[in-house]
């Protein structure tokens, strides 16, 4: 079974900005935080490299490297490469851009009544934030928190 993730960023036009708008493309396999969660933290911290990833629409998996077009089920080469899984690029699916959201109550709404995902992650201002719609961070709550004090919860 998989474990859904949407992955999301805040594109700013000032710091708390009415205009901001958040991009999201949703992550079928792996949404776990110590898969999507580790791999965000260690690997996605340029601005660039996330809007490379969020360029490409939505994946199958995550990994260290966006990468280059490889066949769907070449799981030899993604494995070697460390690269990820895109529906359009990799499987030729239609394109599907990353979804153009208002605030964090559409990427919410969005990701949990339309994908029924497990996790949200967003880049916003510099840093990742987590929200666990299943609450295995802890974080009774239920709101966003700094991904690197999640990753801490869970793999300490």
């Amino acid at each position: 079974m998989a474990t859904r993730s949407i992955i999301a960023k805040i594109e700013a036009k000032g710091i708390g900005d009415a205009d901001d708008t958040i991009k999201a493309i949703y992550c079928h396999s792996d949404g776990y935080l110590e898969h999507t969660g580790k791999i965000l933290d260690q690997h996605y911290q340029d601005e660039e490299k996330v809007d490379e990833l969020l360029a490409q629409g939505d994946l199958s998996i995550i990994d260290e490297n966006i990468g280059e077009k490889i066949k769907f089920n070449d799981f030899k080469s993604r494995i070697t490469n460390k690269q990820c899984l895109f529906y359009a690029r990799d499987r030729g699916e239609k394109y599907k851009q990353a979804e153009q959201l208002e605030d964090e109550s559409a990427l919410l709404k969005h990701a949990f009544e339309y994908y029924d995902v497990n996790v949200v992650y967003m880049y916003a201002y510099g840093s990742w934030y987590v929200y666990d719609n299943s609450n295995a961070i802890g974080n009774s709550s239920y709101q966003f928190i700094e991904l690197e004090e999640a990753l801490y919860n869970v793999l300490a």
